[in-house]
């Protein structure tokens, strides 16, 4: 979802669109000018003026932000809006779902963390047969990705219903195989409503951003379910989430998808991004899984990405188990990096459009990490306000790292893929970006144990994949 430009400053697709709102650039700038709606002020009346004066100049910056964080057409306004119906319920579902398995189901923590583990790896099975899929039947991803909802949203239901591990295992493995199948669907859907590889990415952007508010509020929705502590406050989780899937694909039901979008993707990007295909070989006859090149940003976006488990398992039990800060101090950390992540995604992502801006933000998130990982071990030997600014900043750091990485992972994937598979690339970026990032939590918990060696090192592993992104992938 990173934005190249700022959706006021460029035209996000053809005048001649009727489905497009483009940014006039004639006009006046309006902010701070006279609202007609404010009443004037009163000769004499200074406090009147400067009312009049801020409510004017208030109106104007809200319309501005408003116009800027909404997407250009009504086939992204949908599926932004479809963005946000799914996360959710995946808010819902991620925040109980563990205490619903091991409450509601009666199963062990230990078989449940390896059962989700192993349906992980098992889910990744399933991407390159659905990249396939949509790259031979053109135009099918709308159709694709509503039916991946539906099996989704069945599984979801007819977990209330589970007896018994074998049955808790074939479910989440059904869960796991349709959602990574949706991965690349999803992806390649997005970028035919988008209309081209540099405004994917700004699109890419903007449904990271709404995806973190969505998940944030269903977060704060589960929370009544858990203080609740019922069988229907739990199943409700379930059907939430389940209705949530149903809802966005029946709003993906009615996004029309401009027509010949495929075929147009080669001269739009000769025009927006000149030097996009100059950067990579595009032509490429060998499956994505044996190029080289293409292989190892698949791996390096997937490294980078490592800085998400390092925030939701390494930080809580850094500060849990060796540190002098409180413990509340997790939830504010948290916060502040779902803040970050919401209002600066957009921003961040600009100029990740091409494979070398995305390189380039690919090291700025290695270096970052960098940083992080040298500033952790010195927490458990600060006092308690010490290492909350400490903490702090690791946060920030590791914040940018997860925004730079995530605009990177956007560009690569779709600057590396030729247009007419971008199915078949897609699923590959996420087969092998995801063989990494599913072993995070491991990683993670085994950092924070052994301490300042495990650290350096996988500090040392971050900068080490940031340096070498824009090395491997510069023109030949």
């Amino acid at each position: 979802m990173p934005m190249n430009k700022g959706m006021g400053e460029a035209d996000l697709s053809k005048s001649g669109d009727p489905d497009v709102i483009v940014a006039n650039h004639d006009s006046p700038d309006t902010l701070g000018d006279v609202d007609p709606s404010v009443p004037p002020a009163r000769a004499g009346d200074p406090d009147g003026a400067d009312q009049q004066v801020f409510s004017a100049g208030f109106q104007g910056v809200v319309t501005r932000l408003a116009i800027a964080l909404t997407p250009p057409t009504p086939a992204l306004r949908t599926y932004a809006l479809a963005s946000l119906v799914t996360s959710l319920g995946t808010g819902l579902y991620t925040t109980g779902a563990i205490v619903f398995f091991v409450r509601s189901l009666h199963l062990s923590a230990g078989f449940v963390g390896a059962s989700l583990t192993v349906a992980a790896a098992v889910g990744l099975l399933s991407s390159l047969p659905a990249g396939r899929f949509v790259d031979r039947r053109s135009r099918s991803a709308k159709q694709a990705l509503v039916f991946l909802f539906g099996v989704q949203a069945v599984f979801f239901a007819l977990f209330p219903l589970v007896r018994g591990q074998v049955a808790f295992v074939a479910v989440i493995v059904g869960i796991a195989l349709a959602q990574n199948a949706a991965i690349p669907v999803r992806g390649v859907l997005l970028s035919d409503l988008a209309g081209g590889r540099s405004r994917v990415v700004a699109a890419a952007a903007y449904n990271r951003m709404i995806l973190n508010v969505g998940m944030s509020v269903g977060a704060l929705l589960a929370a009544v379910a858990l203080a609740a502590d019922s069988q229907l406050a739990y199943n409700m989780l379930l059907w939430g989430n389940a209705a949530s899937l149903v809802g966005a694909g029946a709003l993906l039901s009615r996004v029309r998808v401009p027509p010949l979008a495929k075929a147009a993707a080669p001269e739009a990007e000769a025009e927006s991004v000149p030097d996009a295909n100059a950067e990579v070989e595009v032509a490429e006859s060998r499956h994505p899984l044996r190029q080289p090149r293409f292989a190892a940003a698949s791996v390096i976006c997937g490294t980078l990405y490592l800085s998400a488990a390092i925030l939701d398992v390494a930080l809580p039990l850094q500060v849990a188990l060796h540190s002098q800060a409180p413990r509340w101090i997790i939830s504010v950390l948290l916060m502040i990096n779902t803040v970050l992540a919401v209002t600066l995604q957009v921003r961040v992502s600009r100029g990740s459009e091409t494979v070398s801006g995305a390189a380039q933000a690919n090291r700025l998130a290695g270096i970052a990490l960098f940083v992080c990982c040298l500033l952790f071990p010195l927490v458990p030997h600060l006092p308690a306000a010490v290492a909350i600014v400490v903490l702090i900043v690791v946060t920030l750091l590791l914040t940018a790292g997860e925004l730079y990485s995530s605009a990177g992972s956007w560009g690569l994937s779709y600057g590396l893929a030729p247009p007419a598979e971008q199915g078949k690339y897609l699923a590959s970026f996420g087969l092998l970006s995801q063989s990494v990032v599913i072993l995070g939590p491991l990683l993670a918990s085994a950092v924070v144990v052994a301490g300042l060696p495990g650290w350096v090192v996988l500090g040392a592993v971050f900068l080490g994949s940031g340096l070498v992104s824009p090395v491997i992938l510069r023109q030949k």
